[in-house]
């Protein structure tokens, strides 16, 4: 494995910690703040503080046109505004077994949406280390709770369109990405899907004035902003620059190894023999994955 496509990897493990220490941090924020209305400040306050790294580190902005915008928007849309509305929206009306499966059809929507692009070839490694690793988080996550009523199908159904918009983003956003400063167009994703999320919020600021404040709700905030958001968005904008949006995908089904082992050491829950099975299934998935294709020279341009 060359050094550069190991940093990605890492790079991306590690974004799956950050991912994965910002479930504790968000059950504790939307106790108090509604979670559109949070889903929303999060974006506006990354933006705020992209724009501000932007300028401190003299950046150099991409070119404001009408081209730009037309590639940015439906981005920041699908992979932002869209992406996490739908599913918050849905998680409402579905049980949370529900959502955390269906959600984990990323990977396998991407696949779908990067082979009928033609921006990659399958093969048989591919295609085994996706079902393998799949099949290991569907077992982790009470599969046997999964519910198909019609009270739960409204709320399934934005969930699974969630899940298939971050799925356009990864693909659509790798040359975008490729050709745009990283920092900047991340900066502007981040504004456009905030100020798309107002239109549906602007009712609800009023219940801003009902928080109360303690070290809890600001420690919790300032890391779900600036490292659960701008940090992660960050990232993954990086690596689509550098990987194929398959390899960016497939590191989605880490986070329930990563949501485990957060439960075990800091919420006291136990690491039972079937999540370390599972564990085994989803390393092993995304291994095969990893080595269903040979990284090319081309594959690295640019820095973050």
């Amino acid at each position: 494995m060359k050094s550069s496509h190991a940093i990605v990897i890492f790079a991306l493990m590690f974004n799956q910690i950050l991912f994965g220490l910002n479930f504790p941090a968000s059950k504790i924020i939307v106790s108090q703040i509604d979670p559109m209305l949070w889903s929303n400040m999060r974006f506006l306050l990354a933006g705020l503080g992209m724009l501000f790294l932007c300028l401190v580190f003299r950046r150099k902005a991409p070119p404001l046109t009408l081209n730009y915008f037309k590639q940015l928007i439906p981005l920041s849309l699908l992979g932002m505004a869209l992406g996490q509305g739908l599913f918050l929206y849905g998680l409402r009306s579905t049980t949370s077994v529900n959502s955390a499966i269906l959600i984990t059809t990323i990977p396998i929507l991407t696949l779908i949406v990067v082979v009928v692009r033609k921006e990659e070839l399958l093969n048989y490694n591919k295609i085994i280390g996706i079902l393998i690793a799949f099949l290991g988080v569907i077992l982790m996550r009470n599969i046997d709770q999964f519910s198909l009523s019609n009270a739960n199908f409204i709320g399934d159904l934005f969930v699974l369109i969630g899940a298939f918009c971050f799925a356009l983003y990864l693909s659509l956003g790798k040359k975008f990405f490729r050709t745009y400063d990283n920092m900047w167009s991340t900066t502007w994703m981040f504004i456009v899907s905030a100020l798309t999320m107002a239109i549906f919020n602007i009712g609800k600021v009023g219940e801003l004035t009902d928080i109360q404040l303690n070290v809890d709700i600001v420690m919790s905030g300032f890391y779900s902003v600036f490292f659960a958001t701008l940090l992660t968005y960050l990232i993954n904008n990086w690596a689509l620059m550098k990987v194929s949006s398959g390899i960016v995908a497939i590191f989605i089904y880490l986070q329930p190894i990563v949501a485990g082992l957060v439960g075990y050491f800091y919420l006291g829950e136990e690491i039972t023999s079937r999540m370390l099975y599972c564990s085994l299934f989803i390393l092993v998935g995304v291994l095969l994955t990893l080595k269903s294709r040979k990284p090319k020279p081309t594959d690295y341009p640019g820095e973050i």
